[in-house]
């Protein structure tokens, strides 16, 4: 069965098309202009170029995704209120989801009692997951560990606001001791979230994963403020091949699909 996978980020959007015993790769900038209109278009032309008809489709979105439509999205809120009826596609199959939920199907062990995903990139979430199954809580909101708040001798700010690739960018950290302190603040995060689950194994995603003072940083913070007995049980490793990390869930959860 032919795919096509998309992950849509703040910057960037990656198109995986699964055809046949090929796979082949293709991006476009995104940004907060970036709406429906645009994705459909893209879609159009790769199914024009490729041929595409009655083929499975899975889209995954940063925000708060519910009932397979996009509820909010900070870094695109061009594509709030989307959802796969917006689509003017030739797919079969349609799944829209978180993007941080989809990541977590690429890397969950179903042996595992829980796993924890972090990724931070433009933003800062959490995908969760418990013997093996998605955890979203009530109304599919948990996990949005961005928003939970801090105290500093500044005031008081989210961790989105201390922390994310959006905020370093915006304040022009560039220095290797404001991008470790920037990564102490998610390491605080990191360390509710041991306290919190317990977890057996924690994964780490995201673009600001690969600079190497903000992750040192991050790493130093888990270890200082995290209960020992817990931290000692969950293994950290950052995920191979961040950037098709979603587009990779995503076809795991198309394969589910009858």
């Amino acid at each position: 069965m032919q795919t096509i996978t998309v992950d849509i980020g703040g910057s960037k959007a990656l198109f995986e098309m699964h055809l046949g015993d090929r796979v082949e790769q293709y991006k476009i900038p995104t940004g907060v202009g970036f709406g429906i209109e645009s994705l459909n278009q893209q879609l159009s032309e790769l199914e024009a170029d490729y041929g595409l008809v009655d083929y499975k489709l899975a889209i995954a979105v940063p925000g708060l995704v519910k009932n397979s439509q996009l509820i909010s999205s900070k870094s695109l809120p061009c594509l709030n209120g989307f959802s796969r009826e917006d689509l003017h596609s030739q797919a079969k199959t349609i799944l829209l989801s978180n993007d941080i939920d989809a990541g977590m199907q690429a890397v969950l062990d179903p042996k595992l009692d829980c796993e924890l995903l972090i990724m931070c990139g433009t933003g800062i979430g959490m995908a969760i997951s418990i013997n093996g199954k998605m955890f979203s809580g009530t109304t599919g909101f948990a996990g949005e560990l961005g928003h939970c708040r801090v105290m500093t001798e500044s005031g008081e700010f989210s961790l989105e606001q201390l922390a994310s690739g959006d905020s370093i960018r915006i304040r022009e950290l560039k220095s290797s001791k404001d991008l470790h302190r920037a990564g102490r603040y998610l390491g605080m995060g990191l360390a509710w979230s041991v306290n919190l689950f317990n977890p057996d194994r924690i994964w780490l995603a995201g673009g600001m994963m690969n600079n190497a003072d903000y992750y040192k940083g991050c790493i130093s913070s888990l270890n200082d403020m995290a209960l020992t007995a817990p931290l000692s049980e969950a293994k950290v490793a950052r995920v191979d091949d961040m950037e098709t990390l979603v587009c990779r869930g995503l076809k795991v959860l198309l394969d589910k699909q009858v």
